[in-house]
């Protein structure tokens, strides 16, 4: 008949358990969290993000990031009440194009304007909804700057409550940082600029 364990094998067995679960909390420690039902990775860079912000009674503006890195997402949030001040664009236009002067603004949604023309990327026909959206002209993502003759990337928020519109920064930057300009076609005062920076 074989003999029970003596005290020193008891000692043996409680000590090599006693590790293991150190081992296996150390492990648990060290692992990223990740919610039931997913596996770990590692953690993204945020999204760079530019906020359509304002209403009635403060100022309608694009709140932008100074530098993206290309390759990196390039998320769009509106956060302004469309019944209240109407949709809007978020859309690359070349610098010249960006209405300076009052008059410029009060005649971008007329012929030979940049609102005008930012509408008909979209597919709008007089007074009827866009029919193209988002506009993507080039490589995938936000690159093309466009203008009274060619095409730009273009993105129109619609009136769904906090709509959002994410997509890369393909703008070109082998030669060095560049710099995408974008406005509002339907509030041209709304307007701003982000230098993309070459990734690594």
């Amino acid at each position: 008949m074989q003999k029970g364990i003596n005290l020193k094998q008891l000692r043996l067995v409680v000590a090599a358990a006693a590790v293991a679960a150190l081992c296996i909390s150390a492990s648990a420690l060290a692992a990223p969290y990740s919610p039931p039902g997913e596996s770990p990775s590692t953690t993204a860079s945020p999204t760079a993000t530019v906020l359509i912000k304002g209403s009635a009674h403060e100022k309608l503006r694009f709140v932008a990031p100074k530098t993206v890195v290309a390759g990196e997402d390039l998320k769009i949030e509106n956060t302004t009440n469309a019944r209240e001040i109407g949709p809007h664009t978020f859309s690359l236009v070349a610098k010249s194009e960006i209405p300076k002067t009052k008059k410029d603004r009060q005649l971008c949604f007329t012929k030979g304007h940049i609102c005008k023309a930012i509408a008909s990327w979209h597919g709008v026909k007089g007074n009827g909804p866009p029919t193209i959206n988002p506009v993507e002209v080039g490589a995938v993502g936000w690159d093309t700057l466009g203008s009274l003759t060619e095409k730009g990337d273009s993105w129109f928020t619609g009136s769904k409550p906090h709509a959002s519109f994410e997509q890369p920064v393909s703008a070109e930057t082998a030669a060095g940082p560049t710099t995408i300009y974008f406005i509002c076609a339907i509030h041209p005062w709304m307007h701003g600029s982000i230098e993309v920076l070459p990734g690594s």
